[in-house]
């Protein structure tokens, strides 16, 4: 196998036939995904955001909800919905090819293939706030790389630009933010410092755009990714074991073998193995850029893992620069390369078997599972959604939960709200929904989870509990009977905001939809 794919990438042109082939075939593969697979809970709540769009959204920047904005008025059907998931990676592997042909136009090729098979890139196809940020970040390292070679301003502030669409699409772009400025700050150049400062200079407009839409909202992204969503953190020797295996999930082992051994390398003091690229020649770039551009990303997810679980998609917009990194350290064309294109695509095809061998089972397979009721609103929640249908408009769907509700809210066509405290996750339904418009209301909350028949009683003048069972697994559903708003605010309401609405005192004082709405006699305030 390694000498089958050596001779594929034995010359530019055969490089840019198995480059070609690859796109074909993952491209296929996450298209047939993307209309098989059902929307998952995180997609259906940027869905949301999409069918409201605003200038910002409660937990993360706004961009994919202005992706979606656009996408859902052109269809809400799945294959578009997801169209940027499954562009994306083309783009990016086109880019890094076009980046790198003039150096080693099969080295070029190459590379671009360890992106297209990056196992992320290789068969996501979900819609969420990690694509967009996927893409500009990626032309952020991109166009920083073309800024050192040319040293022109207008590239750098070009480089801060795309570096301010990705912070309006994710706030990890910071951490790609702090890997620029790093290799600015060591051993300074006036070139690197007067690129930092136009690369500052273009991120301002985002950065303030956001700073003044949060001001003017109760600083929601501020609380969910500063305050309110750490309360479960501790000290775990457990987080970073599980951090170093995503890590080589996502950059692939060999990836992750190189950067161990360049680590050890320099630790040692010894020499990297590579060959430097003349800088001068055109598209020249040299691994140590983007090894800051990674590494530093990856350091800091390595501090945090110390309390924290790092989730995959955390790590999902560093794999263009890492990829770079690898490809370019060795000089050119290597047998490294090659047997890393070998172990991707095999692993590539282990995903594909997997997710067809899932997909053909039947759903009742997984019964036994303590979240099956879940996975049945998820892959079957039109069948939910037909039960639901002999409520009229009249009547609100609700659910305890901020995924269950806007799952159901795809499958049902019209808006599901979220009826108790929740979780510090995804709370836009606190913006969206005013409960003074309910009172007196009829509410029905779908439960799928155990709970108290008397815990909703206080809220309504009187509660009824109706189970229906879709592919054997039950779902409750409460009837509330003329809601008691005043009651549920006192108690819920009130709750909610003193967990996730006591905006610290280090953050001005602004206008906050929560509190203005439910206890203007109240600041937020801790």
């Amino acid at each position: 196998m390694l000498e089958f794919t050596l001779k594929r990438f034995a010359s530019a042109a055969l490089a840019r036939q198995s480059f070609l082939f690859v796109l074909a075939v993952s491209f296929f593969v996450r298209l047939v995904l993307a209309a098989q697979l059902p929307i998952t809970g995180d997609e259906a709540y940027f869905l949301a955001w999409g069918q409201h769009p605003d200038w910002g959204f409660y937990d993360h920047p706004p961009m994919v909800g202005w992706w979606l904005a656009a996408l859902n008025a052109i269809s809400p059907q799945l294959v578009v919905l997801r169209s940027p998931a499954l562009l994306v990676p083309v783009v990016l592997a086109g880019a890094v090819v076009a980046t790198l042909r003039g150096r080693d136009e099969r080295l070029a090729w190459a590379a671009g293939t360890l992106v297209l098979l990056a196992p992320l890139n290789a068969w996501n196809v979900l819609i969420t706030t990690d694509i967009p940020l996927m893409l500009f970040a990626g032309f952020t390292v991109l166009m920083y790389a073309r800024a050192l070679r040319t040293g022109a301003a207008t590239d750098f502030l070009a480089t801060g630009l795309l570096l301010g669409l990705a912070l309006l699409s994710k706030y990890f772009a910071g951490m790609l933010a702090l890997g620029i400025a790093a290799h600015a700050l060591w051993r300074p150049t006036p070139r690197k410092l007067g690129g930092l400062a136009w690369v500052i200079a273009g991120t301002v407009p985002s950065a303030a755009f956001q700073i003044v839409w949060n001001w003017q909202n109760c600083w929601p992204n501020v609380m969910f990714n500063l305050v309110n969503r750490h309360g479960t953190a501790g000290w775990s020797w457990r987080t970073p074991l599980l951090y170093a295996l995503v890590l080589g999930y996502v950059v692939s082992p060999p990836v992750l073998r190189e950067m161990g051994r360049a680590a050890w390398e320099r630790m040692r003091g010894t020499a990297a193995s590579g060959v430097k690229a003349p800088s001068a020649a055109p598209g020249a770039a040299t691994p140590g850029v983007f090894a800051w551009l990674f590494g530093v990303p990856f350091a800091i997810f390595a501090l945090l893992s110390l309390g924290k679980t790092i989730g995959l998609h955390w790590l999902a917009s560093f794999v263009v620069p890492a990829m770079l990194w690898f490809a370019l350290r060795g000089g050119g064309f290597d047998l490294r390369i090659a047997r890393a294109l070998r172990f991707l695509a095999w692993f590539a095809l282990a995903h594909y078997l997997l997710f067809a061998t899932l997909l053909a089972l039947p759903t009742e397979t997984f019964r036994a599972w303590r979240s099956y009721p879940g996975l049945v609103l998820t892959m079957h929640g039109d069948e939910l959604a037909s039960e639901l249908g002999r409520y009229g408009t009249e009547v609100t769907i609700a659910s305890n939960g901020y995924s269950a509700a806007v799952t159901m809210s795809y499958s049902l066509g019209r808006r599901v709200i979220v009826f108790g405290p929740a979780s510090s996750h995804a709370r836009h339904d606190d913006i969206l929904t005013d409960f003074r418009e309910l009172a007196g209301r009829d509410v029905v909350i779908v439960r799928k989870d155990a709970f108290d028949p008397g815990e909703y009683e206080p809220y309504f003048a009187s509660v009824t509990v109706r189970s229906v069972t879709v592919r054997g697994a039950r779902f409750d559903f409460v009837e509330g009977h003329g809601l008691r708003y005043e009651a549920y605010r006192d108690a819920v309401l009130e709750e909610v905001r003193r967990r996730y609405y006591q905006v610290p005192a280090w953050l001005p004082q602004g206008p906050c939809y929560f509190c203005d709405r439910y206890f203007p006699e109240r600041r937020c305030r801790r």
